[in-house]
């Protein structure tokens, strides 16, 4: 931890152990798919405790922490988080997470990252776990704390998850991102991609060539921000330039988005159009960009740049060009039904992720969520048949399964209670549109009882990804006192 940023932005903040646990897990790289040397240094960690641990085929690994003497009869409490992280940066932040930890930056009561996202989602809530499962002064029963991989490129850890690793019934998850709440159920979900073969020519002579580019955009995650209306930069990019088909233009390359679980940012591309058209396609697109800009004021720093260079080749029709926007309109993108039973809850979206040429074909990456499986099946076969339209094919991973609240679960009467007893009230009870890993080890573990709490974490998969300091002091009172309580009811 010698980096000037990380050192500067912990210090004096308490719990002292989680946050020197974070620092230490932030300047290990761990993108979704390169997690293997934070495992091992938690393993180290682990050993150096006294601790035994396991792996699983898939890489997810449970640690065996004994519990504090006189709680040996305890029950056992399962601490569960993921070790991956979604890596984004700002378009001008030279970084690189294969070989560079994450900058921790202090900025009044938070913590965020220097140009990148920061990964409290779901550093925090391992570095909680860590601490803790190593603290003396934390009272538990027999603790196992379930570490996944792969959670965020569609919770691919906890899908191979072998269930022999767990012994205990009672499950906290780690991975939630407010204070004063508790989740108590969430959507499913699942990753498609769109194919779309493409032909090319040569580049029409008289022809000038534009690049494109919008970015400025809010981001973020595609699950816990998908109702707030963000700017998709993708489907801006294609509506602007579906806005100007009068005018004949080719394209030579597309690109937008990164993640799937990421509302794309950043999108561009590079057209050829004749000449003489170059001087009122420019006024004509960023007159649409200023009606667009005043349909979303909460993307005050949303900008277009349209700026001519080099031809080049081969090019990508009008024809087959027009059937690219098409479809790049066509595909859903957004809240597609709002809950009947929770009023504010999102039931049903879709998230268009990425689009980029790839070789002959054309790719779009999409994620729709749902709290019901006749919900995901509605959006796959419009996702299917909007495809076939357009003469293109869609390939799907198997989707995650949701978590159905249970308002009966003795957990949550637990947590009720406890943060009763330290806040004066009981936390609200939520279900999320995200993603959380409960969905899969319950159907795993039928007979495991589950809850969901965290800090407060904004902007979750972005660069202007933060936590709150005093929500993780608040976050690890209640941690530890319902460890606490869980043990003394042995």
């Amino acid at each position: 931890m010698s980096d000037l940023y990380t050192t500067a932005a912990i210090e004096a903040l308490q719990p002292e152990a989680l946050w020197r646990y974070f620092a230490h897990i932030c300047s290990i790289p761990h993108c979704s798919g390169n997690e293997h040397a934070l495992g091992d240094f938690i393993c180290a960690q682990a050993t150096a405790a006294g601790c035994a641990y396991k792996k699983d085929s898939a890489g997810n690994i449970c640690l065996l922490v004994p519990a504090t003497p006189g709680y040996e009869m305890a029950a056992t409490v399962i601490l569960q988080g993921h070790l991956d992280m979604v890596c984004e940066k700002d378009s001008e932040c030279a970084f690189d997470f294969t070989s560079s930890g994450i900058q921790l930056v202090r900025q009044g009561e938070w913590i965020r990252a220097n140009g990148t996202s920061l990964g409290a989602d779901n550093g925090i809530g391992v570095a909680a776990a860590l601490a803790a499962a190593f603290s003396p002064h934390c009272i538990h029963g027999p603790l196992e704390i379930l570490l996944t991989l792969d959670e965020e490129t569609g919770l691919k850890g906890a899908m191979k998850l072998d269930p022999v690793l767990l012994s205990g019934r009672i499950l906290l998850n780690l991975d939630s991102e407010k204070t004063g709440a508790v989740c108590i159920g969430c959507a499913g979900g699942g990753r498609m991609t769109v194919r779309l073969p493409l032909h090319f020519t040569e580049p029409f002579s008289g022809h000038a060539a534009l690049a494109l580019r919008i970015d400025g955009l809010r981001g973020g995650h595609s699950g816990l921000n998908i109702h707030e209306n963000r700017g998709n930069a993708v489907k801006m990019l294609a509506h602007l330039l579906a806005s100007c088909q009068e005018i004949k233009t080719s394209l030579f390359s597309l690109a937008g988005g990164d993640k799937h679980n990421a509302i794309p940012r950043e999108a561009m591309a590079v057209i050829s159009l004749p000449a003489e058209t170059v001087a009122p396609f420019r006024t004509k697109i960023l007159r649409q960009f200023e009606l667009l800009a005043l349909s979303h004021p909460q993307e005050p720093s949303m900008a277009l740049s349209v700026d001519e260079t080099e031809l080049k080749t081969p090019t990508i029709p009008p024809v087959v060009f027009k059937r690219i926007l098409n479809l790049l309109l066509g595909l859903p993108s957004g809240v597609l039904a709002m809950s009947r039973d929770i009023p504010g809850l999102v039931e049903t979206s879709c998230n268009l992720a990425a689009v980029r040429i790839q070789g002959v074909y054309l790719e779009i990456e999409l994620m729709p969520r749902s709290s019901h499986c006749s919900g995901m099946d509605q959006v796959a076969a419009q996702i299917n048949a909007v495809a076939e339209l357009a003469g293109g094919d869609c390939f799907s991973e198997i989707p995650y399964p949701g978590w159905q609240p249970d308002l009966q679960s003795k957990v949550l009467q637990c947590v009720d209670a406890v943060h009763e007893k330290l806040f004066g009230f009981r936390p609200q009870r939520e279900a999320t549109h995200a993603g959380l890993e409960c969905g899969i080890i319950g159907k795993k573990c039928p007979d495991i009882d589950m809850i969901s709490f965290g800090p407060d974490i904004t902007d979750c998969h972005s660069p202007s990804e933060k936590v709150h300091i005093p929500g993780v002091e608040k976050f690890w009172l209640l941690l530890t006192s319902v460890l606490e309580s869980i043990a003394k009811q042995a």
